[in-house]
């Protein structure tokens, strides 16, 4: 494909300090690369100037759209937003926390145009937080026994995908998404590339335990075949939008 269009979505949280930097750095390699591109900034709930930050990029350039949630909702259902209003052949996903290398969405969509539905960027390096490493593979294990994933691939938010995969995971009728186990619902033709994780710009990881705790329960309840659970499944908005810029 001559000239692709990739869409980038990056959920932000208090990223006041990394969101520009970021998207500059971006907005560079897809210029080198002669891809048309968009990127998708989605504030969830941000309590610092993440937002002034957002208005300023939209205001440079067009092709930076912003989109403001009502509160935070989530990095997941944040993503699920801002999936909605992609418009690329391949759409990729990254955290707003500078961790994610810049350089290394030229290998996805190297990898994604060669073939599979979707390509994870997958790192070695471990958290500080033993329940963090613990709550990680405990959640690739439940993708294994309830979702059927693949053993030997792995899951992450740094991540790109087909146009025609997108559309699927939007037809969720839930309140609440984890958009991997949505992925793994749809497709087993996944990919995975390697990369050395940076080490994070400013501040620190907003996941805590009970976080953690709360996402593997939802993954249960959301997503396993098991009818007892419809009950407790809620159905609706995933998020509400006060604004948008560009879109």
């Amino acid at each position: 494909m001559m000239n692709p269009i990739i869409s980038i979505v990056i959920p932000v949280y208090n990223g006041e300090k990394t969101i520009y930097e970021l998207c500059q750095d971006i907005i560079s390699l897809c210029k080198e690369q002669q891809w048309h591109h968009e990127i998708i900034l989605i504030d969830d709930g941000s309590y610092d100037q993440s937002r002034k930050v957002m208005d300023a990029l939209s205001s440079e350039n067009y092709n930076i759209k912003s989109i403001f949630l009502t509160k935070n909702y989530g990095q997941q259902n944040a993503i699920l937003c801002g999936l909605s209003f992609v418009s690329g052949d391949y759409i990729l996903t990254m955290d707003d926390d500078g961790q994610h290398p810049v350089l290394m969405i030229e290998t996805l969509m190297k990898r994604i145009m060669s073939g599979g539905d979707i390509v994870y960027a997958i790192t070695d390096v471990h958290y500080d937080q033993a329940y963090r490493n613990m709550g990680s593979k405990m959640t690739d294990k439940l993708f294994n026994y309830l979702l059927k994933k693949p053993a030997n691939k792995r899951i992450s938010s740094f991540r790109i995908m087909k146009a025609s995969l997108v559309q699927k995971i939007l037809n969720h009728p839930y309140k609440y998404v984890y958009i991997s186990a949505s992925v793994v619902q749809h497709t087993h033709n996944i990919e995975n590339v390697y990369y050395e994780k940076q080490q994070r710009r400013v501040g620190q990881s907003n996941y805590t335990f009970l976080k953690q705790l709360l996402l593997f329960v939802r993954i249960i309840v959301y997503y396993a075949p098991w009818p007892f659970l419809k009950p407790f499944q809620m159905r609706g908005t995933a998020y509400q939008i006060e604004r948008k810029l560009n879109l």
